[in-house]
């Protein structure tokens, strides 16, 4: 059955603005209570009036940062070729100062097929090592006269050494892996010296360059000169030689033994270490104060030293700087003797410092000297320089880390030398430090160098200026408490080195005293 639909009895409101199509009629005035839609545009802003969403968006992006916090962070991959593999695989471990810095993640042979290209991925915590300067090497078995080494790697794996670059070098992403292990040890301070010969003399690479017996350098390469006329040595001298390296070096090879036979000697031998004897050496004077050279100074290499550059290298001192300023202090006092019975004399030498301020002779010393005073009986304690005859009594409480006193000037030898207060500095730069003591016999003065490495600048909230804290300080206590330390270049005071049970410091020395 169909019903079919009248459309004229159909009212459709006439709305304005609508998309319906129909008829369009008016309503009748009584039928007002029809209803009527009204069509209102939807906001497209659902963000901006939805809380909810903003709270949901919130909720992704934390998720988001703890999924990327827990990934594994990705280090920085770099690319070495090296010219022989030495049996290195993937997984086996790069290292530096003896802990894993890194690890081989591929190893393949070069396109050409004479290199090896490795690929490795140093953990994010190394990656400064990734700069212009740094060195790999393979460490594996070696066994010469001279020494043993990377004896671990016979039975276990093999792995990747690292020496890195100077700081504040530009990233670099590929690298030339060396043959073996440098010879410079690291040391990218140092001056860099030619020596040219007629002959090798058995210098070989690696082998020492001496100083009185004592190792300064290295030798970096040996190798015919362009012209093949001549030999050349390429040596390093360390930094803190580097004074020794003047227009007035003289340098011969060393190496062998030597022996001589006289029927009134007998037969003499004279040879140089295991080392030397081994790989060569080369050894070198200093003959009279020249001037400084740059890098890259051509010197000659002589088969063996000329006679009179012995004799002339005796008046060569290793420091420009005047070496004054250190006294011999000697306190002297009286204390009860054993189980309280009679009283004995005590004393005790330590060192100080000469102080010429405001025309005023001013003896500075530290203060733990008077520590000696909490047994000394009353008015028994005096400290005087150990050149002069009579000393000056001395209060037991003292101030501060450095005690200062008046000094008569009958009490000052003729031949020391007391530094002016124009020459105390508040300020220095650690550079080139010298701690200055003097002999008890014979005023003969002595230096001590102390290298800007293990010079560390504290200020604390009690010290009205900074002190300098010294690591790796070799100096026996008993020769270098309360010694000056000064400038190498210009000889000005830095301060007192004192030396504690767990410390060694310099202190500096105020310019203006009132004693």
């Amino acid at each position: 059955m169909r019903f079919m639909a009248d459309s004229s009895n159909i009212k459709v409101p006439n709305i304005e603005g609508s998309n319906i199509e129909g008829p369009k009629t008016e309503v009748p005035a009584g039928d007002s209570d029809f209803p009527i839609a009204v069509i209102k545009e939807r906001s497209r802003k659902l963000l901006a009036s939805a809380r909810l969403w903003w709270l949901a968006l919130a909720c992704l992006l934390v998720s988001i940062g703890l999924v990327l916090r827990a990934m594994p962070s990705r280090g920085t991959h770099v690319q070495i070729q090296f010219p022989q593999g030495h049996g290195l695989k993937a997984e086996d471990a790069v290292r530096y100062r003896g802990i894993d810095v890194g690890v081989v993640t591929s190893v393949y042979l070069t396109d050409s097929l004479d290199a090896v290209d490795v690929h490795v991925e140093l953990f994010p915590t190394a990656a400064p090592l990734a700069v212009e300067g740094t060195k790999f090497w393979i460490v594996r078995p070696q066994l010469s006269i001279s020494g043993v080494s990377g004896l671990e790697t016979a039975v276990g794996h093999k792995y990747i050494r690292v020496q890195p670059g100077p700081v504040a070098q530009k990233v670099k992403r590929y690298f030339d892996g060396l043959a073996s292990a440098p010879v410079d040890n690291g040391a990218h301070s140092g001056i860099e010296i030619l020596l040219q010969a007629d002959q090798r003399h058995s210098v070989n690479v690696g082998s020492a360059i001496h100083f009185r017996g004592v190792d300064i350098g290295r030798i970096l390469s040996v190798e015919l000169s362009p012209d093949a006329r001549r030999v050349e040595v390429r040596g390093k001298v360390e930094e803190a030689y580097r004074s020794l390296v003047t227009t007035e070096s003289k340098f011969w090879a060393t190496g062998g033994v030597d022996f001589d036979f006289s029927l009134t000697q007998g037969l003499k031998l004279e040879t140089e270490s295991l080392d030397t004897l081994a790989r060569g050496g080369v050894s070198m004077l200093v003959t009279g104060d020249g001037t400084t050279v740059e890098p890259g100074h051509v010197f000659a290499l002589a088969a063996q030293a000329e006679e009179n550059w012995w004799s002339q290298a005796r008046n060569y001192r290793a420091t420009s700087a005047h070496l004054r300023g250190a006294l011999n202090l000697t306190a002297t006092w009286t204390e009860t003797g054993l189980l309280g019975i009679g009283k004995r004399k005590r004393s005790v030498r330590c060192a100080g410092i000469g102080l010429k301020i405001d025309g005023r002779a001013i003896a500075a010393y530290p203060a733990d000297v008077l520590d000696a005073a909490e047994t000394a009986l009353d008015d028994s304690f005096e400290l005087r320089i150990a050149e002069a005859e009579k000393g000056v009594a001395i209060p037991k409480l003292p101030s501060g880390e450095i005690v200062f006193r008046l000094v008569d000037a009958k009490e000052i030898p003729s031949q020391l030398t007391f530094i002016d207060g124009d020459e105390v500095l508040q300020s220095a730069e650690s550079a080139g430090w010298i701690a200055v003591r003097k002999s008890n016999e014979g005023g003969v003065f002595h230096h001590l160098p102390i290298e800007a490495k293990n010079i560390k600048s504290v200020q604390t909230e009690q010290d009205a200026s900074p002190h300098w804290s010294i690591s790796d300080f070799v100096g026996d206590r008993a020769l270098w408490h309360g010694t000056p330390v000064l400038q190498s270049s210009d000889s000005k005071l830095v301060g007192m080195l004192l030396i504690g049970d767990s410390d060694v410091r310099i202190v500096p020395v105020p310019s203006t005293i009132d004693p």
